[in-house]
């Protein structure tokens, strides 16, 4: 949905500055790749490959709540310094304001990202983060493969009736999405906008493919026109 367009200090981005900053050490991001993965699941991979010794589950919790207070500041900070910066990718804007005026579409932001960093990196993208009715996050879990059912209790503890998985679509660009989606049953949009390219998306099961959401009206065909609100 976004793209990070520059990213300085620590090492090269918000969250390596707030680790860094609440070790107390300059934290290097050698050996991870943070592409369809949680800011939970990224602060754990951090720490074991900087080999920062945390002396049981619950001083590891202390570490990730202090880096989660953290890192929306740092990134609120980054942004307004200018240091941070994050674009639009091609056609997200209009297709969410396409889907935001259907009445049968309730939209959902399903993210590795923590909940107070979305409005930040959306707002510095020139995005409207109030077009989404809910949310699962990172910070609600550090496995990507429960968030789709904590969106989906939100779903409907928020409109009153179920769901079935059938009508749910997950847009994303990592084989990481992909797995989210169908493992329980959705659909997937793979867009290959991100670290992964067509080749590398087709080869998951991902119900649909396109290289970005630029053709807005043949997105819109893949999600209305096979099936899926029937």
């Amino acid at each position: 949905m976004t793209r990070s367009a520059h990213a300085s200090g620590i090492g090269g981005g918000p969250l390596l500055e707030a680790v860094s900053d609440v070790v107390g050490r300059p934290i290097s991001k050698e050996g991870c790749s943070f592409a369809g993965k949680t800011d939970t699941a990224n602060v754990r991979a951090l720490l074991a490959a900087n080999a920062v010794e945390v002396d049981g589950p619950e001083a590891r919790a202390d570490v990730e709540h202090r880096v989660f207070q953290t890192l929306p500041q740092i990134m609120a900070a980054g942004v307004a310094e200018g240091r941070f910066k994050y674009e639009e990718l091609p056609g997200v804007r209009a297709l969410l304001a396409e889907l935001n005026s259907r009445p049968d579409v309730v939209q959902g932001l399903l993210t590795g990202n923590l909940e107070a960093c979305c409005p930040v990196k959306l707002g510095a993208a020139g995005l409207d983060y109030s077009v989404f009715t809910l949310g699962a996050f990172g910070s609600d879990s550090a496995d990507r493969n429960t968030l789709l059912p904590v969106a989906v209790a939100k779903y409907e503890s928020l409109i009153g009736e179920a769901i079935s998985p059938d009508r749910i679509v997950v847009i994303g660009d990592t084989p990481a999405d992909v797995e989210c989606a169908t493992t329980h049953g959705a659909r997937c949009l793979a867009v290959a906008s991100g670290a992964y390219d067509r080749a590398a998306l087709e080869a998951t099961n991902a119900t649909f493919c396109v290289n970005d959401l630029s053709d807005v009206q043949t997105v819109l065909g893949l999600l209305f026109d096979q099936g899926q609100y029937e």
